[in-house]
């Protein structure tokens, strides 16, 4: 008896926890497992991520999101895979066999939306939609893509887009990101990427246990990213282009007075709003040549020769040694590239007529170590922290690898620089010692006009020199232009200071053999423009005459330009220095 009390008892207590579980779960979590029910029933078909726009200094746009149309499908809907196949290809510009590979590819959810092309044309539009009767399961839906108004002129600069890919998952596992994402591949949008990138938005739809799409909710409305404000100005960079035109080689230039940087440009380059074009291109046109080309910085390191020698009272102002085109240093015979030579000149002469002979005197008396240890304190051999990815470091070598006091003395041996050091130590002689790191954000503002954060000029170093030495070595660059081997740079009424440079070998980022180079500052006397020109191939004069079009755009009124066209003969242009 007692035992069967014993069971009625515990089968009421086993009803009675299940009453009350029952309930609790009925009704006092009814709302929670209502929302989670409606949760998984409902899913949002992303049509893209907004980004915020990017501006230049100015308030003009750069980037932006614009609407398109992207051709989608369903493999669930799919009927007649090949058939369809041949359809699209007939109507759209992707390949026959590689749309039948994605049709009939295994899909872990086979009743999600596949975008199989953005941003059509609309001529493809209007055939997809003519034709849609033909294409079950597949069909155009709205979406968003980026354009790029400078397009190529800009790209290496502001980037482009493109799909996550598994390592950058891995790599970026707090960034929130998933497959299929679109984010920032390269320049800015890759640097600000999490800045720039934006909620998605997108079609909210019922879909049953299956996962099949029932029917249309609604909208889920997108949130852009904050917008970019950057340094560069839109006209410059547009100058900087056609003047550089289909010249291999890069364009930089930055206020020497804060390190805001004023224009970047490279050639070749790719088209942002689809890169893949490019990817076979000869010339390396993902490369950005001005912050990852490492070249051999030729006679514009005669700055820091000159520099060391003057500091360490190796010679004075007015020191003379005689050029006669060529002098022997044990077995090697070392030749000026004039090869009359230039007779008996001081540093006031050397520098402007870029006297090989003078510098490599000069060199071997201040000594290797001494040379290379003033290219450190101008920041040499160390990245700039430009804010755009992959910059590289170039090298300032010890003594013993460097090549010798010959080479290093005029910029060869083993030294190695990017366009975008040699512009900051344009800069660093131009405002008289002070080394600013080199920056493209200016602000970042919300999309309701917040600012989120204003940056400011940051001083990396300030590199000590006395005043009598920094007089003369800039009174030795207003020289190369004004009767140097600059003269291609000059802009009429207004001073130009400036250094040419040839590079004597190539590296493995170009594969070339010779590089021409100028680098200057302007007006001279209140500088607020420094511009580096470097060339893969070609003569310093041809650089100079690029840089002096670029300066007579940016710094005369229209009708005092000219055409911009070389004054110089075929043999000046091909003269090295």
């Amino acid at each position: 008896m007692d035992q069967e009390k014993l069971l009625v008892n515990l089968v009421k207590i086993s009803l009675g926890v299940l009453l009350l579980r029952s309930l609790y779960l009925q009704i006092i979590r009814f709302p929670y497992y209502s929302a989670l029910s409606k949760k998984q029933s409902i899913r949002t078909i992303e049509i893209g991520i907004p980004r915020g726009k990017i501006f230049d200094r100015n308030g003009r746009v750069l980037a932006e999101d614009e609407p398109c149309f992207d051709l989608v499908f369903v493999p669930y809907d799919l009927k007649h895979p090949a058939e369809e196949a041949a359809l699209v290809a007939r109507y759209v510009s992707l390949e026959e066999s590689n749309l039948k590979k994605i049709f009939t590819r295994q899909y872990r959810n086979p009743f999600d939306r596949i975008v199989l092309k953005k941003a059509l044309t609309p001529e493809e539009v209007a055939s997809i939609s003519e034709n849609a009767f033909q294409l079950p399961g597949i069909f155009v839906q709205t979406g968003i893509k980026r354009r790029y108004v400078l397009g190529p002129a800009a790209a290496h600069l502001i980037g482009h887009l493109g799909e996550v890919s598994e390592e950058q998952l891995e790599r970026w596992k707090d960034r929130g990101l998933k497959a299929g994402d679109v984010i920032g591949q390269d320049g800015l949008e890759r640097y600000y990427d999490d800045i720039l990138r934006g909620v998605p938005g997108g079609i909210l739809v019922e879909v049953d246990a299956l996962g099949h799409h029932r029917r249309i909710l609604g909208e889920k409305e997108m949130q852009p990213g904050d917008d970019l404000y950057l340094t560069i100005d839109l006209s410059f960079q547009k100058a900087a282009a056609e003047s550089l035109g289909e010249n291999e080689g890069c364009v930089v230039a930055m206020d020497p007075r804060n390190g805001q940087v004023l224009a970047l440009v490279n050639y070749p380059a790719f088209d942002p709003e689809d890169p893949g074009k490019s990817l076979f291109k000869p010339g390396k046109p993902f490369l950005n040549r001005a912050i990852q080309g490492q070249y051999p910085p030729g006679s514009v390191f005669k700055i820091i020769t000159e520099v060391a020698a003057l500091e360490t009272m190796t010679i004075e102002e007015h020191d003379r040694i005689e050029c006669q085109g060529e002098m022997t240093v044990g077995d090697v015979i070392f030749r000026c590239w004039k090869e009359e030579g230039h007779g008996w000149v001081d540093i006031n002469l050397a520098l402007p007529f870029s006297c090989n002979i003078f510098f490599g005197t000069v060199g071997m008396k201040t000594g290797v170590s001494k040379i290379l240890d003033y290219a450190r304190l101008f920041h040499l051999g160390q990245p700039t922290g430009i804010d755009l990815p992959g910059e590289k470091s170039g090298l300032v070598p010890e003594t013993a690898q460097s090549g010798g006091p010959l080479n290093i003395a005029i910029g060869q041996g083993a030294l190695l620089t990017t366009p975008i050091q040699l512009l900051s130590l344009l800069s660093t002689v131009a405002n008289g010692g002070n080394i600013w790191k080199p920056y493209l954000a200016r602000k970042v503002v919300s999309g309701n006009g917040k600012i989120i954060r204003d940056v400011t000029p940051s001083l990396l170093r300030t590199a000590y020199v006395t005043g009598e030495t920094m007089e003369i070595l800039k009174r030795g660059l207003k020289n190369v232009v004004a009767f140097g081997t600059g003269g291609a740079a000059s802009v009429p009424g207004i001073a130009v200071a400036g250094k040419t440079g040839t590079a004597q070998r190539g590296t493995e980022e170009t594969g070339f053999s010779t590089h021409g180079a100028f680098a200057c500052y302007a007006p001279a006397e209140n500088p607020n423009i420094a511009l580096v020109v470097f060339l893969d191939r070609g003569a310093s004069k041809q650089a100079a005459r690029i840089a002096g079009s670029i300066l007579k755009k940016m710094l005369l009124p229209l009708e005092e330009r000219g055409n911009g066209e070389s004054s110089l003969s075929p043999e000046e242009e091909n003269e090295n220095f």
